[in-house]
């Protein structure tokens, strides 16, 4: 017998707006826009957009979830020598 109820678990995009990354790294809305305002968690400025990308993310809770300022750029730099 075929077992068709497997499903395959979607795909994580590249790119990510706030609400999605407030739910994926469990912020708040306010706290996540604190951290983007100091650079102390990795965004890309797109147009009028902020956007986050989910590796990022991932890598700055590994990090210890810095809050200093510019802690956003070295979570990037780590991330762009790992791909």
């Amino acid at each position: 017998m075929i077992d068709t109820n497997t499903s395959t678990p979607a795909p994580i995009p590249l790119l990510i707006d706030a609400k999605a990354a407030c739910e994926f790294s469990g912020l708040k809305s306010r706290k996540l826009w604190s951290l983007t305002a100091c650079n102390a968690i990795p965004s890309r400025k797109i147009g009028a957009s902020r956007r986050y990308v989910p590796a990022e993310l991932i890598a700055w809770i590994d990090a210890g979830c810095p809050t200093e300022p510019g802690a956003g750029d070295r979570i990037k730099k780590v991330v762009s020598r790992e791909r």
